[in-house]
């Protein structure tokens, strides 16, 4: 989702022909950054002047930063000048630029899907981008490893409100509607959260396979079982088709992917099983051969003894 432009909004800096900041520089920038907006830095900040409640609230983590989706780009690109210095210049907030200034390719679709869903015409003024994606946090889907990962970072996006009494009430002052009840049709939904996501039911698919930003509500949600549990799965060109793209796919089959972290008969392999089966089968074959060994032993001491 992309933020719509601040109300208020100062005018972005004129363009400079400066040479863009080289990596190191970056990272240094960011560093000096993370000085006082981490945990380290909250606890003895090298400015002791600065409010320490309202840092509080800003609080980077400065490993999980490294591996977002923002994590080579500097601080400065996005929140702008008036955040270098410190303490930070009047109304700086107004200099953070929208999301749709870089991400111009996504804004096309993304921004008029967002515009037609419930979360932005109930909350148009508190509602955007941030409020789900974390861009401090946010890591690319191909860079998570397992689908079991991508699935709880972003579920965690609709369960950090929806299953958070304390958020829910930032947008709504109607109580929370309990999860459990609303997915009471679903079996076992808590499995069902933990292996799929709530986009890849709540949101319609699209022929790339990449998310869309309609969020369907609870009537034209998805409730057929074979929209997934079949041959041609869409999960296969949503959830799974990053780790399709990365080569887990072979000879036509997704198992790899789609179990990497379980184990069904038939259908994938274990390392441990595979290892304890060939030691049982090796201990099988010993107690046989030393059992038949034993065997032809007796049998000839007998026949000298006639």
């Amino acid at each position: 989702m992309l933020l719509a432009e601040a109300p208020g909004r100062a005018a972005d800096p004129a363009p400079t022909d400066a040479p863009a900041a080289s990596d190191q520089q970056t990272k240094l920038a960011n560093a000096r950054c993370l000085e006082c907006h981490s945990e380290a830095g909250l606890k003895a900040t090298p400015h002791p002047d600065l409010a320490i409640a309202g840092l509080a609230n800003h609080m980077v983590s400065p490993e999980r930063f490294a591996k977002s989706v923002h994590g080579d780009e500097g601080c400065k690109d996005c929140h702008g000048e008036p955040y270098v210095t410190v303490p930070h210049v009047a109304n700086a907030r107004w200099q953070i630029k929208s999301c749709p200034e870089c991400h111009k390719s996504a804004k096309r679709q993304n921004v008029p899907e967002f515009q037609n869903t419930l979360h932005f015409k109930n909350h148009p003024d508190n509602f955007n981008c941030a409020s789900c994606h974390n861009p401090h946090t946010l890591e690319a889907a191909k860079t998570l490893g397992t689908e079991k990962r991508l699935v709880a970072q972003d579920n965690g996006m609709c369960l950090d409100c929806h299953d958070s009494d304390q958020r829910y009430a930032q947008y709504s002052a109607e109580p929370r509607p309990e999860l459990a009840v609303l997915h009471q049709w679903l079996p076992n939904p808590e499995l069902h959260w933990k292996a799929a996501r709530c986009i890849d039911c709540h949101t319609p698919a699209r022929e790339n396979g990449s998310t869309s930003h309609v969020i369907l509500g609870k009537e034209k949600a998805v409730k057929e079982c074979t929209a997934c549990h079949n041959a041609t799965s869409s999960l296969r060109t949503r959830l799974y088709r990053h780790f399709s793209d990365q080569g887990l796919e072979k000879a036509g089959f997704l198992n790899g992917a789609v179990l990497s972290e379980a184990y069904v008969v038939g259908a994938t392999r274990n390392q441990w099983l595979d290892e304890a089966s060939w030691i049982i089968t090796g201990l099988l074959l010993a107690g046989l051969i030393g059992h038949a060994g034993l065997r032809l032993i007796a049998f000839r001491r007998r026949n000298r003894r006639k």
